[in-house]
């Protein structure tokens, strides 16, 4: 395998990411709902203009085989923002802490079995916290990127 290879072969793979996880996410969520998630669909046009956002960048930026983040010095921090962006958001919708009336937990819990208590909720919430956080940091300097990439692209 070459080094052009891997180099298709990762942007290829972050393409996919930004398209499938943040969908992967969605599915943690919908598959066992609570109160939350009601209140999440007030935040829904937000949520997919940011997702459509995502594949376009993931389209123009790493799938085209001229995509913009595809080369050049850009291309290792379009990459890693592009995976924590992806990876953030999938950690959130799996530790998203949520109930109705009669039970709560994440789906992490539901999934192993953990008790609804206090100390596995505090768990939940932490990834939650540090999934949100790389899905925003990441997803906004995902952004950064593509748009002084298209900059860069069109000056030279």
């Amino acid at each position: 395998m070459t080094t052009t290879s891997r180099a298709d072969g990762a942007a290829l793979a972050a393409g996919i990411a930004l398209i499938v996880l943040p969908l992967v996410g969605a599915a943690f969520k919908i598959l066992w709902p609570g109160w939350y998630l009601f209140f999440l669909l007030f935040a829904a046009p937000v949520l997919a203009i940011g997702y459509v956002l995502q594949i376009v960048i993931a389209a123009n930026g790493f799938l085209s085989p001229r995509g913009v983040l595809r080369a050049g010095a850009v291309r290792r921090r379009a990459l890693w923002a592009a995976w924590l962006t992806s990876g953030g958001v999938a950690v959130t919708g799996l530790f998203f802490v949520d109930g109705g009336d009669t039970s709560w937990g994440s789906a992490f819990m539901y999934l192993v079995g953990a008790p609804s208590d206090n100390g596995m909720a505090l768990v939940s919430y932490l990834f939650t916290a540090v999934g949100a956080v790389a899905w925003i940091g990441g997803g906004v300097w995902l952004l950064i990127e593509w748009i002084a990439a298209l900059v860069r692209r069109r000056r030279g």
